[in-house]
């Protein structure tokens, strides 16, 4: 899958296009097929090394797409429902969250 991470820390300009394994869906979880991110003040304060960015890590929290899989575990939505989130952990700036 491709994504967007930074190859160091720093500015926007060390961003670059990534290819990273698929991600698979577990219990707790909703696999989002991703439509649209934004850019959230903490993105920039950990990509710069302000809070604990590292080389090499995908950015983002925020997400709008559709769910892809859901986990055995989750209730009230299906494949196919329209989520906006704001992800722990990031890694938004990717095209499966």
């Amino acid at each position: 899958m491709k994504a967007v991470a930074r190859n160091r820390l720093g500015d926007f300009d060390s961003l670059v296009d990534a290819e990273v394994r698929n991600l698979k869906v577990v219990a707790d979880e909703i696999l989002v097929k991703t439509r649209s991110v934004a850019v959230d003040p903490i993105d920039i304060k950990i990509g710069n090394g302000s809070r604990g960015g590292r080389d090499g890590m995908i950015l983002g929290s925020p997400v709008a797409g559709e769910a892809i899989a859901i986990g055995r575990n989750i209730r009230g939505f299906k494949v196919g429902d329209r989520l906006v989130a704001n992800v722990r952990g990031g890694k938004t700036y990717a095209e499966e969250v």
